[in-house]
């Protein structure tokens, strides 16, 4: 039974405050196993136990049979009674539930939520830490990055062997094979160690300050740099071969855009503005840059 904040163990307290982080914690949130932990009264301490689906006190409130004093449950403390005792949040998302389900396991729940239920899983989930963010979004690099880079070796390899073949031996102008091996290899291990945290940091950099014009609830800095790196699971696209890149720069605009909307408490169009107003503005001057050059060349060969 942690807290849903910084993981502090919450048995056995006096009352529903943290004592790590100060923040209050709901004990209607959790559910326990049949008989796993005992509800005592603040008052006399007398013993409940959970009588629901979710293994909670019903009626949450009602008078206590030893002292006749009114108790509800959300003053009363949690006693395991067995050592592997466990309350799991019942509003948690997968990603919350590593301990319990395992890591592997999680990554993949807390995938298919951000991809295909991406609101319900930041109203569940903000983050507590950069570590734990950058742990989810580390898995996600790696798992798109390593098919993606090897398959970028093998094919730089066989064009360079084509021109090899055709150069009599010899590739004029070109780097060694070694050079772009290095490169590949390099790319798909140390990569995803470090794009989560650069990466994040410069889109939440342009993301955050829009945020903070439209959104009416917005919070600091750090929930959108979370945000940004919980949004790169659909980066393990990258693994599908030649169309897996762009899906996943789609789908990873999309799952940032449902993030920045739940995190921040504001519209999906605003949300929208937020994420992408910066690609947006690059592709148009692109366009007007483009739109220039040929203008101009087509005004040369008049």
């Amino acid at each position: 039974m942690k807290c849903p904040h910084c993981d502090y163990l919450l048995f056995n307290l006096s009352r529903p405050v943290c004592p790590e982080c100060g923040r209050s914690f709901d004990v209607s949130r959790y559910r326990f196993e049949a008989g796993a932990v005992s509800f005592n009264c603040p008052h006399c301490d007398q013993d409940y136990y959970g009588n629901d689906a979710h293994g909670l006190p019903s009626p949450s409130s009602f008078v206590c049979v030893k002292c006749d004093k009114t108790v509800s449950l959300g003053e009363m403390r949690v006693v395991p009674i067995h050592a592997d005792a466990m309350g799991v949040r019942i509003d948690a998302s997968p990603w919350d539930e590593r301990a319990h389900n395992g890591l592997r396991r999680s990554w993949w729940r807390s995938l298919t939520m951000t991809m295909f239920r991406g609101g319900e899983f930041f109203r569940k989930h903000q983050g507590t830490s950069i570590k734990e963010s950058w742990l989810y979004a580390m898995i996600s690099l790696y798992v798109g990055f390593i098919p993606y880079c090897l398959l970028q070796l093998l094919l730089t390899l066989v064009v360079m062997g084509v021109i090899v073949n055709r150069t009599g031996g010899t590739i004029v102008g070109a780097p060694p094979m070694m050079m772009f091996a290095a490169i590949w290899i390099g790319t798909a291990l140390v990569g995803p160690l470090v794009l989560p945290l650069l990466g994040s940091a410069i889109v939440a950099a342009y993301v955050h300050p829009v945020v903070m014009l439209v959104a009416d609830k917005r919070k600091t800095f750090g929930y959108t740099y979370r945000t940004v790196m919980y949004s790169l699971g659909p980066v393990s696209l990258y693994a599908v071969p030649f169309c897996g890149t762009y899906a996943a720069y789609v789908w990873t605009a999309v799952t940032l855009t449902f993030g920045i909307k739940e995190v921040h408490h504001t519209t999906g169009l605003r949300a929208a503005i937020a994420v992408l107003w910066l690609p947006v503005a690059l592709m148009l001057t692109g366009l007007v840059v483009l739109t220039v050059i040929l203008v101009r060349d087509v005004a040369l060969l008049g």
